[in-house]
């Protein structure tokens, strides 16, 4: 028979924790058709993938490209794509772009977006999807809906459940709550768990920010396991780290939590990005009590004299480490960008603590900052876990950005070649390991069935790639810098980069949940 497309004599790896083998993959229209010796057929197109790793296209399962607007403005999500990366999971971090009942309940995510404002003309998760098709996306889209867009768009726990499940129904893939930007209460409690049977009716997947990955991480650690044990959800931690040296000491016994919980029969697992500074926005800094509310109550909290004495007297008790805090993208001053906390409070002669709530009021709240606070070894421990998987935590942008005149985390640009090539090794697990935490490991926990591995009748989603030139090139200082060493990358059956060349056409599809 005549292939589309046979790559041939490639190292394949298939993603599902088996050891690498050599040999030719037929693919016919969109999918994987025979893996073995074709040496004796044809096909319209033949890539010789002699010296390359052949292996499922990699799933960023901790994505935010939706709430950074730049699904839509950089629609090609060509740092992501030149990674390796063929399907990303937003509305995370319980932030979604659908359902909205309301259309200006999303101004408030202009906090994340630069230089660039979502144009929402949508109402439901179906029209949402229909949206990202009209655009066309450079890879596949999928949804869960955010806890914080509920509460944003419905005003009782009745109407939360009746937008949640209309979601479901039309195709996302379950909920996600970020506990850091939300007190918890019996009430609160209540309306989780109400969501969360929502969830596991549909056999969907629950994703959540602890509420506090510093000094509290263990309580929050052991909320998160309670949670997935009395809702019986599918459960991830999103980007889990411990955040300061007071709490890397308590990351061992994180780890522990969680495997007693998985021993204990309770399906949780978590992701990780490959770095040790965080991007986050400057407002998360403030007290839980303080960034509740639209970016219109904050900044008139923060206004506030007695309010803002309040705020900083705690901003101190928190010990900040001023020097560790780049300022990475601002709304209005972009003389900012790239300086130290502690430069710039010298610079001002004024404390950090006074200094931040100035430069978010300056700023409409709208600054990110990388934060040098993460433990390398814990990293690896992370990484070593079985269950554990990768993720960007990041976005899809192009070189172009740039021009805006602010950073953006290298983890957009280099997150998955840099667990390949560095933290994995360094980690010392395997390579075949170190695949199936990018593709069937979070394809899996998903619900995807017919991804995340080479096999005959899946759907021909691949990365090839030079294993020793597939690197990440970014850094906090130049992030406008594409991975190196993918040769090609296929969508679909559909070449997305060839010979390193991106392709004009756009091939990502949205993926909805079927049930």
């Amino acid at each position: 028979m005549a292939f589309s497309i046979l790559i041939k004599n490639g190292t394949i790896l298939d993603g599902t924790g088996g050891e690498p083998y050599v040999a030719d993959l037929g693919i016919s229209v969109n999918r994987v058709e025979k893996i073995g010796n074709l040496s004796d057929e044809n096909a319209d197109q033949i890539i010789d993938a002699t010296n390359l790793y052949v292996t499922p296209g990699f799933i960023d399962i901790t994505n935010h490209s939706d709430v950074y607007g730049t699904l839509f403005s950089v629609p090609s999500q060509e740092s992501l794509l030149r990674q390796g990366v063929t399907t990303i999971l937003v509305g995370n971090c319980g932030e979604s772009l659908a359902p909205v009942s309301r259309r200006e309940s999303l101004t408030e995510l202009e906090r994340w977006t630069t230089g660039f404002s979502v144009p929402i003309n949508w109402n439901s998760v179906s029209e949402y999807y229909d949206n990202i098709e009209n655009l066309g996306a450079g890879l596949n889209v999928a949804t869960l809906v955010g806890q914080e867009t509920l509460k944003r768009n419905a005003q009782t726990l009745e109407e939360k459940i009746f937008l949640l499940d209309g979601a479901m129904q039309n195709g996302a893939w379950g909920l996600s709550s970020n506990f850091s930007f939300a007190g918890r209460s019996s009430a609160a409690d209540e309306e989780i768990l109400a969501l969360l049977k929502v969830v596991k009716k549909y056999g969907g997947l629950y994703k959540l920010h602890l509420k506090d990955e510093g000094k509290n991480f263990l309580p929050s650690i052991s909320a998160a396991v309670s949670l997935a044990r009395a809702s019986g959800a599918r459960t991830v931690v999103s980007h889990l780290k411990a955040i300061g040296r007071d709490a890397w000491k308590d990351f061992g016994n994180a780890l522990k939590i969680l495997k007693q919980a998985q021993s204990d029969g309770i399906d949780i697992t978590f992701d990780v990005f490959p770095y040790l500074r965080t991007g986050s926005v400057l407002v998360s800094f403030l007290p839980s009590w303080a960034r509740v509310g639209t970016n219109e109550e904050i900044l008139k909290r923060i206004s506030d004299k007695e309010i803002s004495k309040q705020i900083v007297s705690e901003l101190k008790s928190a010990t900040l480490h001023a020097d560790r805090i780049l300022i990475a993208s601002a709304f209005k001053d972009k003389g900012l960008v790239g300086k130290t906390l502690e430069e710039m409070s010298k610079r001002a002669g004024m404390p950090a603590e006074e200094l931040i709530l100035e430069i978010l009021r300056i700023n409409e709240l709208n600054v990110s900052v990388f934060g040098k606070t993460l433990s390398g070894r814990n990293l690896l421990r992370a990484v070593a876990e079985p269950s554990s998987m990768m993720s960007s935590d990041g976005a899809g942008y192009d070189i172009d950005f740039k021009r805006f005149g602010d950073l953006v985390h290298p983890r957009s640009f280099g997150a998955f070649p840099r667990f390949f090539s560095v933290i994995s090794q360094n980690a010392k697990i395997s390579l075949s390991q170190a695949i199936a935490k990018m593709t069937y490991l979070p394809a899996k926990v998903l619900g995807l069935k017919d991804r995340g591995a080479l096999k005959p009748k899946n759907i021909a989603d691949i990365a090839i790639f030079h294993p020793e030139a597939f690197k990440d090139q970014a850094t906090y200082g130049n992030p406008y810098r594409y991975a190196s060493g993918l040769r090609f990358l296929i969508i679909s059956g559909n070449l997305a980069v060839s010979e390193s060349e991106l392709a004009a056409k756009r091939y990502g599809l949205v993926l909805k949940k079927r049930y």
